[in-house]
């Protein structure tokens, strides 16, 4: 299936929202889980809930989403 410039661009803003999210809630609790302060279900805990306050939208691959943006725009991730 071909993806659509709004099907790359839907994704593309869901992965750097994730990205920058990610760095905001999850990223402390990984160095907590690695210095072995916290169990690695704590971490993962706060990575699902950036995913489920964003997510990627259904049906698209994001890999070839991606990489259409990448191809349009010369951006790389």
């Amino acid at each position: 299936m071909a993806v659509t410039a709004e099907q790359a661009q839907a994704v593309h803003s869901a992965y750097v929202s994730r990205k920058y999210e990610y760095a905001k809630r999850s990223d402390k609790y990984m160095v907590q889980y690695q210095l072995g302060r916290i169990t690695k279900e704590e971490w993962e805990a706060k990575r699902q809930e950036v995913k489920d306050l964003i997510p990627y939208p259904e049906g698209v691959n994001k890999q070839e989403a991606l990489e259409y943006v990448k191809a349009e725009t010369g951006w790389d991730f």
